[in-house]
């Protein structure tokens, strides 16, 4: 089949690679000038194969009235505006309950287990560059009822191969000595071995190479305008540089998926932020969590990415102001894990796609002939390679 892709970000790029293992010909079509120039350019670069939660939590229903006032600096939402908002919020709020969420959770736990299996075969095909490690990963929390929350759905998860465990901050600490130098103090930890690091930009780098190669083609500064279709079916693309002919169409677009097609579960966008700063005093090497905070830390190579935050239905955000917010966080909590005073500080805003219950959309739409592969919030990186593989097993 000749299948044409809508968007160059992880998700879209996995997809294809999936796609040409199976012999079909792949084009994609991609707004930016680049590959990974939207939600992939610069995320936390954890990949959480233990650690992928759904945003909506029992605990959080009660803390609604207060983030919906400002109050909680790590998530910030205006109330909705619109119907589509509104309807989302509803959703989200549905899903935070017992019995929604641990579904959810396991969900996410199989996806993102399968994507540990699908990258290792990936890398031993490929064999990429890009600042990829095992890194392993700690979960701190500084109030203890927290930590028992968590650590009640350890067994379940781990009946499907997690590995996270529970520790107390001295076995933390003992795993990962710059946990000594934070300025908070904590109940308690939830330790992963098998998680792993990687720089998502330059994956799609290497792999946006590897596609050319194998005949993948690529239009980029290309906008889509609207799928054409002609009794429920597709029958082509019509984007600013003109129309593409095609009956198979996989939209990988982010955030952006519902202005393309309409979704099964609604997309909203969830802003996010990032630093990469040069390595501080102290050095580390297990990817940290500050869960209070709801703040990342990961080791890339020589670099330190900060990652953070979570901005729902805010039309007009400043992006300067809430960067400094993340660094302000940051250098409080770990003043040495980073050189916070370097004039070599990259900062990064952008938009994750996603759906009120943090499940990704992977499937059919209502169109005959177009696919979607979107709204996977915060774990874009860590579930694109299943998710990849899932929407290439429809063709």
């Amino acid at each position: 089949m000749h299948i044409h892709i809508i968007g160059a970000g992880v998700i879209g790029l996995t997809t294809a690679y999936y796609l040409c293992e199976k012999g079909h010909k792949v084009t994609i079509i991609e707004q930016e000038s680049n590959v990974a120039l939207g939600a992939s350019f610069a995320n936390g670069g954890q990949l959480s194969y233990c650690f992928s939660d759904p945003l909506g939590k029992p605990g959080l229903l009660p803390k609604l009235p207060g983030i919906a006032l400002n109050r909680d600096l790590a998530i910030r939402f205006n109330i909705p505006s619109s119907y589509e908002s509104l309807r989302w919020l509803m959703r989200f709020a549905a899903n935070c309950t017992e019995k929604n969420h641990g579904k959810n959770q396991l969900q996410l736990a199989k996806l993102s287990l399968s994507s540990m299996s699908l990258l290792a075969k990936m890398r031993d095909h490929l064999n990429l560059t890009f600042d990829h490690q095992k890194s392993s990963k700690l979960a701190l929390f500084e109030k203890k009822k927290d930590f028992i929350n968590e650590m009640k759905s350890l067994s379940l998860k781990q009946s499907l191969g997690n590995d996270n465990k529970a520790i107390s901050i001295q076995e933390a600490e003992s795993l990962e000595p710059a946990i000594s130098n934070l300025t908070k103090q904590y109940a308690g930890a939830i330790y992963s071995e098998s998680d792993e690091v990687g720089d998502t930009l330059l994956f799609c780098k290497e792999l946006k190479d590897w596609l050319i190669k194998n005949g993948t083609d690529f239009h980029f500064e290309t906008q889509v305008i609207e799928l054409m279709k002609k009794n429920s079916k597709c029958y082509g693309i019509n984007t600013n540089k003109g129309f593409f002919e095609t009956e198979n169409v996989i939209v990988c677009a982010g955030s952006l998926t519902e202005k393309i097609v309409q979704s099964p579960s609604p997309i909203t966008s969830a802003r996010g932020y990032s630093l990469t700063l040069p390595k501080g005093s102290v050095d580390f090497d297990v990817s940290l969590t500050l869960s209070d905070q709801r703040v990342l830390f990961t080791k890339l190579g020589e670099k330190i990415r900060v990652t953070g935050f979570a901005d729902l239905f805010c039309k007009e955000v400043d992006d300067d102001k809430r960067i400094q917010e993340l660094m302000d966080i940051a250098q409080d909590v770990a003043p040495e894990l980073a050189d916070y005073d370097s004039s070599k500080i990259d900062s990064w805003s952008g938009d994750r796609p996603l759906t009120p219950s943090s499940i990704p959309c992977i499937g059919p739409s209502k169109t005959e002939g177009v696919f979607i592969n979107s709204g996977h919030g915060f774990y874009g990186w860590t579930l694109s390679f299943a998710s990849g593989k899932i929407i290439s097993n429809y063709f």
